[in-house]
């Protein structure tokens, strides 16, 4: 009787002992669900390190939003936008943490004269940020979060020292000093207001699996700014059993590469969206060979290659954006290049196209091609596309995604095009149906033979499946083979 009482009491006092002081039925849950949302967090896919995994599965990352900065939006004007950009098959946003446009606010708490006291917070401010993450993170939209953004530091903002009563002229000038200047100075004044705010930003966003974190929005400050923060970010996320992945972007592109290579222990992907772009990028098949050039580069240890902005909308008023038909052929060439991600951006001015009817139906035909296209077996593979004409160097408009020996995608931009695709195994049969990207629709498969010219003792490329574009739209190419010779 005695030693069953002893195990009793053991029992309940270890009982006692694994419930946490004070954890509600609602908060047990809550720590619950963290725990698997964090085990089912985004990271690079081991078997296709050039891509993500979430939740378990591989990813390709798509999107388009109407703002840069989706956290400050509330209520329904946020969740329908989610909604519409779930029902086309997206899953990828922007979100800076930037508070420069109308019906914004501000992480600080505003006194009746107008200053602002860094020492307290504004809540609607994390509120709002809260709020975001939770809606994403039910419909399994990827938020690709930017921590600092030089454009924002106008007059009137709280970090500025006219704006608030914790530092004066002297501790801080302009953007220069707050922007590099507190690390590459040591300003220890700066960095402690600086790593209050990360802090109090971190302690939401780390609850949540499907947030990747960019240091900079295009940056061209030294390499010490852009390290700082990521090492500050990492081991503070560590600090709470979190693995988190990281980049910086860039002003030039190349950079984003270069740096995010240079320091490998730090960043776990390149955020090249100033590809994307006329003045700092590509257009046509300059675009792809950028992409493909810091592919090779990125060949002995890879990593994903982002695309959270693409430029472009119109005729191309905007010189340095370039042109709606270009943004929505740099949507696919991103793709088709084997980037992870490809984002259109928010439709300001004349910078982007947003959300808007185009990118809804690229969007969907994206998704479209996705599910019946195996993308994390394939490579780009603009090798196997040969023009029955002579062209000129450079002006091939057709890119090709291959699984060699299995299944072979091939886009074409707007415009009329043939082109002969060489499966190069000995493959007999293929079956090819049509995507028609602005119709949204597949056309009915056509089993063809894959031509051959000579003997097999012949040098050369001498297999071809000619493809000719069903119209002047733009057209996905599938291409399956159906049965291999035997030789």
């Amino acid at each position: 009787m005695k030693i069953r009482f002893k195990i009793l009491l053991t029992l309940l006092i270890v009982s006692i002992l694994s419930i946490t002081p004070g954890l509600t039925h609602a908060q047990s849950e809550k720590q619950s669900a963290m725990g698997q949302e964090m085990k089912n967090a985004i990271h690079p896919y081991s078997q296709n390190p050039w891509y993500w995994v979430y939740e378990g599965d591989p990813v390709v990352l798509i999107g388009g939003s109407d703002d840069d900065n989706l956290f400050q939006w509330t209520g329904e004007k946020l969740t329908s936008h989610l909604d519409l950009l779930a029902s086309l098959g997206g899953n990828y946003v922007r979100n800076t943490m930037s508070d420069r446009d109308s019906g914004d606010v501000y992480a600080f708490k505003e006194s009746e004269d107008g200053q602002y006291d860094l020492d307290q917070w504004n809540k609607e401010y994390w509120n709002r940020l809260e709020f975001f993450l939770q809606e994403t993170s039910k419909r399994d939209i990827i938020v690709q979060l930017t921590l600092w953004d030089h454009f924002d530091l106008s007059e009137g903002h709280p970090w500025h020292p006219a704006s608030n009563v914790n530092y004066s002229d002297g501790v801080m000038e302009d953007e220069d000093d707050f922007y590099g200047g507190s690390v590459y100075d040591d300003n220890e004044i700066l960095l402690k207001y600086q790593k209050r705010y990360i802090d109090k930003l971190l302690s939401i966003s780390l609850q949540y699996g499907n947030v990747l974190y960019n240091i900079n929005n295009e940056g061209s400050l030294r390499s010490e700014w852009d390290n700082y923060w990521a090492t500050y970010i990492k081991e503070y996320a560590a600090g709470e059993g979190r693995t988190i992945y990281i980049t910086s972007m860039k002003f030039d592109p190349s950079s984003s590469v270069r740096h995010a290579m240079t320091y490998r222990t730090l960043y776990s992907y390149a955020e090249i969206s100033q590809n994307n772009q006329d003045s700092r990028g590509g257009r046509g098949p300059a675009h792809y060979a950028n992409i493909m050039d810091w592919r090779v580069k990125l060949e002995a240890n890879p990593m994903p290659m982002n695309n959270v902005k693409i430029y472009g909308a119109g005729v191309g008023r905007n010189y340095s954006a370039g042109t709606g038909k270009e943004a929505v052929a740099r949507f696919w060439r991103n793709i088709f290049a084997g980037c992870a991600s490809s984002r259109f951006h928010r439709p300001e001015g004349n910078w982007g196209i947003g959300l808007n009817e185009h990118a809804q139906t690229n969007l969907k035909a994206m998704a479209m091609f996705l599910d019946e296209f195996d993308l994390f077996r394939a490579r780009p593979h603009n090798d196997l596309l040969h023009s029955y004409v002579a062209l000129s160097e450079g002006s091939m408009k057709a890119y090709c995604l291959a699984d060699i020996g299995n299944a072979y995608a091939v886009y074409f931009p707007e415009g009329r095009y043939t082109i002969d695709l060489d499966p190069w195994g000995f493959v007999d049969t293929v079956r090819v149906k049509w995507l028609d990207i602005d119709d949204g629709t597949w056309s009915e498969e056509e089993v063809r033979p894959v031509i051959w010219d000579g003997g097999l003792d012949q040098w050369g490329h001498r297999a071809h499946v000619r493809l000719t574009t069903p119209g002047n739209e733009s057209f996905v190419a599938l291409v399956k083979v159906v049965k291999s010779e035997s030789r």
